[in-house]
């Protein structure tokens, strides 16, 4: 393979390095959050960006903003996706579509780079201050990016009119238990203390309600519930509500539990 392909193998190397490390060390593992946090912020966006312009002679600086901006859109646009699917947001799952994005735009990257010209050595000097129109344009372009993901990543802190914030979730308990069985939580990280309604659907039926959940600040609640058991892959969906709108969503969370 050329020099002039190096980056990308070094993209995949570390790619398929940080996907094996997701399934192998725990979710704790200092190590492994080192290793997959590249996969996150960098990784998936830089592989596209070489797809896309596989002569790209960019300068430090869009190279960056470049990377960013389109893992940040991958990552959200991904996150979207696999809340709607059987697998999740799930370490796992993650890893799976960061790391195919990753290594699938690479091998584009690697097809078309093939058989082109390599870019002169004087031209890999010291960069003119003085930007061209094309770099001044592709950077408008990275910073647009980057401002779409912000906008989309604020779409949910906008549906919060309250200062804090509350975390719901709701797991599978995994091991040797039923795959019907979760756990489901909520804490308070509010301001003040708060009180809850909590509603459990699977499959748009209502299975669960508690009325009225009081928490404390930093308070936690948590529940293991059983669910219905099913002969497909059954949609679950966690809607927490503020007994002073008990109309307005204000968390709501899914899973999906497998047959």
């Amino acid at each position: 393979m050329k020099h002039r392909s190096i980056d990308i193998l070094v993209t995949i190397a570390v790619t398929i390095v940080a996907v094996t490390l997701t399934f192998a060390v725990t979710p704790d593992s200092v190590l492994g959050r080192i290793w997959t946090l590249p996969l996150v912020l960098v990784l998936p966006g830089y592989a596209l960006m070489v797809a896309m312009f596989p002569r790209g002679s960019f300068g430090l600086a869009e190279r960056l903003v470049f990377s960013l901006g389109l893992s940040l859109t991958i990552v959200i646009l991904g996150g979207f996706a696999l809340n709607w699917t059987p697998f999740g947001l799930r370490a796992s799952s993650w890893s799976v579509l960061l790391g195919s994005i990753t290594l699938g735009t690479c091998v584009v990257a690697l097809v078309r780079r093939r058989g082109q010209s390599v870019t002169s050595s004087a031209r890999r000097g010291l960069r003119s201050l003085v930007f061209t129109v094309r770099q001044g344009l592709l950077l408008g372009l990275a910073a647009l990016i980057v401002c779409a993901a912000i906008i989309v990543s604020s779409v949910g802190v906008a549906q919060q009119p309250f200062a804090g914030f509350t975390q719901l979730w709701i797991l599978p308990t995994g091991g040797a238990n039923p795959s019907n069985v979760a756990r489901l939580g909520v804490r308070n990280m509010e301001s003040k203390a708060m009180q809850y309604r909590l509603s459990v659907n699977v499959d748009g039926k209502v299975v669960k309600v508690w009325s009225s959940i009081d928490l404390k600040v930093n308070e936690k609640w948590e529940v293991t519930l059983v669910l219905p058991q099913t002969h497909h892959a059954a949609k679950v969906e966690a809607l927490l509500y503020h007994t002073n709108a008990p109309t307005t969503i204000y968390r709501h969370v899914v899973l999906w539990l497998s047959t």
